[in-house]
């Protein structure tokens, strides 16, 4: 058991919570097992979460979820709901996504959206572009209250990285601008979400070319769930 797991056990044996900190840390290098079979075939759901900004451990909280279904590379279904994260929405943030107090007003908090998000996945695959952010997020909402999402999670931006280790830009703006996908609605989570799916279809698709098996293979190759377990450290 590592010293950030044994922190957290003996807070609980106190009767103490862990920090947020620690309960992040000692989620972010379990993974859920990924489903077998060619990568095209696999059931995703691509998604995009937009917050107060960008410090999910320092007390940012969820504001936008967008997400869309995909089959056999094609979208067959989407999700997007706006967060009432019920705490104030700094001004930096507003002049990132454009989400307001008054925009979120009436709006599901985290736990119901994060709810509802989760029976639209369903089972699937999820994948977001810089997952260990959203997986942070995720998590911190869950120490908050709301809903474990227990599903697989894949990262877009480390796959990238794998197949392009020579381009020194796999930001979205960067990765869609190369492979000439407009994003409609950018830092809206719904426009991120649908974005990423065009190029995560692209992106899987090359994995496969270069003789990727499954997703337990693309995630041997790349390095993945490290990746992502380490990147949460810093969010």
């Amino acid at each position: 058991m590592s010293g950030i797991l044994r922190r957290a056990a003996a807070a609980v044996a106190k009767g103490l919570k862990p920090s947020g900190r620690d309960f992040v840390r000692a989620r972010a290098h379990f993974h859920a097992a990924l489903p077998p079979g060619p990568l095209p075939f696999q059931r995703y759901v691509v998604f995009d979460l937009e917050s107060t900004g960008l410090k999910p451990t320092d007390g940012d909280g969820l504001l936008s979820i967008g997400a869309v279904r995909l089959r056999d590379t094609e979208v067959v279904d989407r999700f997007a709901t706006l967060v009432d994260p019920g705490r104030p929405i700094p001004p930096e943030g507003i002049a990132y996504h454009g989400i307001t107090e008054e925009k979120v007003r009436g709006a599901p908090g985290p736990a119901a959206a994060i709810a509802a998000f989760r029976d639209f996945a369903g089972d699937d695959v999820l994948v977001a572009h810089n997952a260990a952010f959203d997986r942070t997020l995720l998590f911190m909402e869950e120490f908050r209250g709301a809903p474990a999402v227990p599903n697989p999670m894949l990262c877009s931006m480390v796959t990238s990285r794998w197949l392009d280790p020579q381009e020194p830009d796999h930001s979205l703006d960067g990765l869609c601008g190369r492979a000439g996908i407009v994003i409609e609605g950018r830092h809206e989570a719904p426009g991120d979400a649908e974005a990423t799916a065009a190029l995560w279809v692209q992106l899987i698709a090359r994995a496969a070319a270069r003789g990727v098996e499954d997703l337990p293979d693309l995630v041997r190759r790349t390095r993945m769930l490290l990746h992502i377990g380490q990147a949460a450290e810093v969010f």
